[in-house]
């Protein structure tokens, strides 16, 4: 894969099944229900090639690849596996137990069946939490499935669930998630059926089975494929030149927000950098996140691959808008006192007051083309877009090594989920199921990549609140310095103007037209202190960092307090995508109220 092709996603659809085993699902409907998925399968993939030739720039020239991921459990789940393979799609096995644990709950002949499937599996999962037979692993085995797939295949007879973790309780998550579902019915009664709140006009927070809108599936399959699989057609060739541009010219430098952060104290000097770091520093900095599953098979090429590639690339130019933006408003505010100073000038050098006036005007035109050429760049919002996706890419380098995609977890995706989202659901049906078993061995190394991920988040969310506190405190001081002057030289003059007269002064300039640009000056200075402080929100920010640092840190304890289970790593690593995901959610909140202005 060539470097620009590795920021183009390959088009994959992955497909997941549940449904009955016998004896509730009967033989004499077997054939049946495998032709039927192997129609779903069929019409899927070619609806895949049909998209693919329509966005050549967005999508890698891989060919367009469907996947199926099952337990492979007796009954459906095999008869899935089957027509996918005879179909040309890939398949990946979730196992509930290690094999040899497994086959026993199978018959020999049964066994022998399943066994050949897994052997033609890309990629075995296998979880040893569990003993035999135990429910648990089967519905912890169905939630990883469900996780891995933008569409279920559900074989089932529509009756109520018998057991914990059965096909009736994975249907029922899946649509309540906004995720399609294909039911093929088990008795034969009816056609497949597509239920999916996308097909309702006003999409209902958390739809039931029950109240789903229904399809002929299909007919709608092509349609239901285009909805998930396409690029969003608004607002993303910025975007996507930013991600497969394979000349990264962010490099200039940046002095205002750095020379900020300097004067202020929040960095020392030593430690500022006036040019953003690249993409190969953000791949370095993060390259211990998946480099411990670099032997994981295909999982573990495409996690050191491209997935730490595009997340180095996308990291890379959050920083740089960020920097750009933070820059562009620091220089308006300063720019604005520099403009007040060069009109106050001309009370105590009357002679150049036509220089001044010409120089105030340039200063007053730079500000405006800041402003402007900001805006129309749209630093703000490029930013925060890709920060969002970097945390997105972040959290997916840890979370897919727990066999979690969260292709569903984070918009519903029935609207419009912008690049962002968009970039990272491809991205993540392109990493699929790692290929591991989760022993204890395994589960040790994820734990650890986790607890190691956590440390350096809130090491930089403690730096981060003591700097924006400090640069915070120092700017609020400094407008407090202003205001105070302005009272002095008030009192001073009137004290002098009632004791030896107005007519005394500093060499040439009269005390008159001192205080005059004293008072007028501070007051301005301040104002543009102060309006850096409120649209750098550096309070609030400190405050935000210092919370999640402590969450952070809450959440290490935690982790290293827990017995080494999956079902406990997995639900740490919610936790932690919601914290991190957060912090990304408030900036959106503040920066969508405060968008670069002129200063005023």
């Amino acid at each position: 894969m060539s470097d620009e092709s590795s920021f183009r996603p390959r088009l994959v659809l992955r497909f997941g099944i549940t449904g009955h085993r016998p004896p509730r699902l009967v033989e004499d409907r077997h054939d049946t229900i495998k032709e039927q998925c192997a129609e779903i399968f069929r019409l899927a993939q070619q609806s895949l090639e049909e998209l693919q030739p329509r966005h050549p720039d967005v999508f890698s020239s891989e060919p367009a690849q469907a996947k199926l991921v099952s337990s492979l459990a007796e009954g459906a789940d095999v008869l899935a596996a089957e027509a996918a393979l005879e179909s040309g799609l890939h398949l990946s096995a979730c196992l509930p137990f290690p094999p040899e644990v497994y086959a026993k709950d199978f018959g020999e002949e049964e066994w022998r069946r399943t066994a050949a499937l897994i052997e033609k599996a890309d990629s075995i999962l296998a979880l040893t939490d569990y003993s035999r037979g135990d429910e648990a692993g089967y519905e912890i085995a169905g939630q990883i499935v469900l996780g891995q797939s933008d569409i279920l295949v559900a074989v089932w007879d529509g009756e109520a669930a018998r057991g914990r973790g059965g096909t009736t309780q994975i249907i029922a998550e899946a649509v309540a998630r906004h995720q399609p579902v294909i039911h093929v019915d088990a008795t034969g009664g009816s056609e497949p059926e597509l239920l999916w709140s996308g097909l309702h006009a006003a999409i209902p927070d958390r739809p039931s089975v029950d109240g789903v809108e229904r399809a002929d599936a299909r007919k709608a399959l092509p349609a239901l494929i285009e909805a998930l699989c396409a690029p969003p057609a608004s607002n993303g060739q910025a975007f996507v030149r930013d991600m497969i541009d394979p000349q990264d010219k962010r490099r200039e430098r940046v002095v205002a927000w750095p020379m900020m952060l300097g004067l202020t104290g929040a960095r020392a000097w030593s430690k500022l950098n006036f040019t953003p770091g690249d993409a190969g520093e953000s791949v370095r900095q993060s390259r211990d996140l998946a480099l411990p599953f670099a032997q994981n098979g295909h999982f573990g090429t495409m996690l050191n691959g491209p997935l730490l590639k595009r997340f180095g690339r996308v990291d890379a130019h959050a920083n740089y808008y960020a920097l750009r933006f933070r820059s562009s408003f620091v220089s308006n505010f300063a720019m604005a006192g520099l403009a007040v100073l060069l009109a106050l000038s001309g009370l105590l050098f009357p002679e150049a007051k036509k220089l001044l006036i010409a120089a105030e005007l340039l200063v007053i035109l730079l500000i405006i083309a800041n402003t402007r050429g900001a805006n129309r760049i749209n630093f703000h919002a490029r930013w925060l877009e890709r920060r969002h996706l970097a945390e997105r890419l972040r959290q997916l380098m840890l979370t897919a090594t727990l066999g979690r995609l969260s292709l569903r977890d984070v918009e519903d995706g029935t609207r419009d989920p912008g690049w962002t989202s968009w970039y990272a659901r491809a991205s993540a049906r392109e990493l699929g199921l790692v290929n591991a078993t989760f022993d204890r061995e395994y589960l040790t190394k994820a734990r650890d990549t986790m607890v190691a991920l956590i440390a350096d988040q809130a090491g930089y969310h403690r730096n981060n609140a003591r700097a924006m506190h400090h640069a915070n405190h120092r700017l609020h001081k400094l407008g407090d310095w202003m205001f105070s002057g302005t009272i002095l030289a008030c009192i001073a003059y009137l004290v002098l103007s009632l004791t030896i007269g107005t007519k005394v002064g500093i060499g040439r300039f009269g005390m008159t037209e001192i205080v005059t640009f004293l008072t007028a000056l501070f007051p301005a200075l301040a104002a543009a202190l102060y309006g850096i402080r409120m649209q750098g929100d550096f309070a609030a920010t400190s405050e935000r960092s210092s919370v999640i640092a402590h969450r952070l840190e809450r959440l290490k304890v935690a982790i290293e307090m827990d017995p080494l289970r999956y079902d406990r790593l997995v639900e740490r690593s919610r936790r932690l995508s919601e914290i991190m995901l957060a912090d990304v959610q408030q900036w959106h909140l503040h920066y969508e109220t405060r968008p670069l202005s002129l200063p005023g």
